[in-house]
């Protein structure tokens, strides 16, 4: 009978884990009594704003225009560029920036694209764990980009 029990704690300690390691990585800072971190402010909306954030194709066309220092990485796959690329940007591998191999100073503007959106807001979030300190996501990447009707290169 005790045979039954093991694949079950096999499969509850992987998930006890992970809620202890969702539970410790919270931001909150109001049982440590130390200040929360003066937000920074956004040369884009002049108003405070987080190190990452995701924005409009919209947005991200007025925020290329106003931007000549943002860096566009483009993180789809090789095969993926012969659908058009956003122009300016730096096809750049998605596992090179999960793996923290980008090699640009950490205040550096950074807009990341790909086809949806999935995989350069998860790239967000790693770079602001990185240190990055103002990084943008399209939301709904390329795909969105062309429906808006904005230009693309080939």
């Amino acid at each position: 009978m005790h045979a039954s029990f093991a694949p079950s704690r096999l499969i509850l300690l992987p998930l006890l884990i992970i809620v202890c390691f969702l539970a410790g990585c919270s931001e909150d800072q109001k049982e440590t009594g130390q200040p929360a971190p003066t937000p920074q402010k956004s040369l884009f909306t002049q108003q405070p704003s987080a190190p990452f954030r995701s924005i409009t194709v919209a947005e991200a066309k007025e925020l290329i225009a106003k931007r000549p220092d943002m860096v566009i990485l483009d993180i789809r796959t090789p095969e993926e560029l012969r659908e058009g690329a956003i122009a300016g940007s730096t096809l750049v591998p998605f596992w090179a920036i999960m793996q923290n191999k980008l090699k640009l100073p950490k205040e550096t503007p950074i807009m990341l694209v790909c086809a949806v959106g999935g995989r350069s807001f998860a790239a967000g979030q790693m770079l602001v764990k990185y240190g990055y300190r103002e990084v943008y996501n399209v939301s709904g990447g390329l795909v969105a980009w062309k429906e808006a009707g904005l230009p693309v290169k080939y």
